[in-house]
């Protein structure tokens, strides 16, 4: 599996059809890469909260 999150794997198959001219990079294309990039570094951030709670679980005796 990759190492991406499905919101990279997202934005590179747009950014693919973009590239084949099946899309075309307008306002509104370029406002979801905005939004899929400030998910992922959400996505990012809480699973970093995630896996930081659960190493001080697991050190709590």
């Amino acid at each position: 599996m990759s190492d991406k999150s499905l919101l990279a794997n997202l934005q590179q198959v747009l950014e693919y059809h973009v590239a084949n001219d099946e899309l075309t990079h307008d306002d509104e294309l370029q406002f979801i890469f905005d939004r899929l990039t400030k998910l992922n570094k959400n996505v990012e951030g809480l699973k970093q909260k995630i896996l930081l709670n659960r190493k001080e679980k697991s050190n709590t005796p």
